[in-house]
């Protein structure tokens, strides 16, 4: 596995970059304030928070668990048929997987301690969710079959959909929808109990959960990048479908979170689901930008196509 070291590229870059921020140990975070905290929420406050959260644990598992296939394909690729270093990219997704790990980790002792709890089914529900994180399992398939077929252009295909379903996707919009949504609620109680803060550990170690998906956004989009150059035609097949499908069921459907009946603006007075709307289609309309709006026909404006199928939606 040489590293040409003075053709470092963006990949490499993070994977520095991750060395010097991703050591952080979910075991150095204290909860007793949390624990006092969690007892203010009322049943109804906490089934809500809980749907959220639920939503990250199983997530952060199953993410830890689909990640090598990636690097299985990757090492499959003619690193002189393609416009970037396969091994650079296999070298960050090894780190990326401890970090998932590690995220997993600190879900898991949070359910238990502070949560008291580690059913997490009964807070999920992603039927008619327009991409699920069950997918990535399917995709992880998907990735090995191709790399065995030799098949160029499928492998870049596969690749592309794995890679715009786990980093442009669960990463750069359902986590960080996700974590708009703990910012508000999170605020909305610390206010209500006269507080700065509450649930700080929570919002410290989450605060470096976001630090590392940041670098995993960043990466994500690079290659989805670098896949359109190796080759164009993924962009019309593979990308614009995807974030279509994505438009229609998340941004112009959009998105009811409730339990026992009651929404979050409901149970905390002062939720703004309008703002995090924006964000999103913010979120989205950055990675088109990063992979280079110009590829697409159909979807370069993300707010232009959300507001053409808006249209559409009450035409019919």
């Amino acid at each position: 596995m040489p590293v040409d070291y003075s053709q470092r590229e963006k990949s490499f870059e993070l994977y520095r970059k991750g060395k010097r921020e991703g050591t952080w140990d979910p075991d150095d975070f204290e909860f007793e304030q949390d624990k006092e905290d969690w007892a203010a929420f009322s049943d109804t406050e906490q089934a809500l928070f809980l749907t959220i959260a639920s939503g990250f644990y199983e997530g952060e598992e199953d993410v830890t668990r689909t990640l090598s296939p990636y690097m299985y394909a990757l090492d499959s690729l003619d690193r002189d048929a393609v416009p970037f270093d396969p091994v650079q990219e296999e070298m960050y997704l090894s780190q990326q997987v401890y970090e998932e790990a590690k995220h997993t980790d600190f879900f898991s002792r949070y359910f238990e301690e502070v949560f008291e709890t580690q059913d997490v089914g009964q807070y999920n529900d992603e039927e008619g969710d327009a991409y699920s994180i069950k997918d990535l399992y399917e995709k992880g398939e998907d990735l090995i079959n191709a790399a065995r077929s030799g098949d160029r252009t499928a492998m870049v295909h596969t690749l592309g959909e794995a890679y715009l379903e786990y980093m442009g996707m669960v990463e750069a919009q359902g986590a960080r929808r996700g974590y708009l949504a703990f910012d508000q609620m999170a605020d909305i109680k610390a206010e209500e109990l006269g507080r700065e803060r509450v649930l700080p550990g929570y919002q410290k170690a989450v605060g470096k959960i976001r630090q590392d998906e940041t670098r995993h956004i960043e990466n994500g989009r690079w290659m989805l990048r670098q896949l359109a150059e190796t080759e164009p035609s993924v962009v019309a097949e593979v990308y614009e479908p995807r974030i279509e499908a994505y438009i229609e069921h998340e941004l112009v459907a959009g998105d009811r979170v409730e339990a026992d009946g009651v929404t979050i603006d409901e149970a905390y007075p002062g939720f703004d689901g309008w703002v995090i709307h924006e964000r999103t289609m913010q979120f989205l309309q950055d990675t088109v930008d990063y992979i280079g709006a110009d590829r697409f026909d159909r979807v370069s404006d993300i707010e232009a196509a959300v507001e053409q199928r808006r249209a559409q939606a009450a035409d019919d």
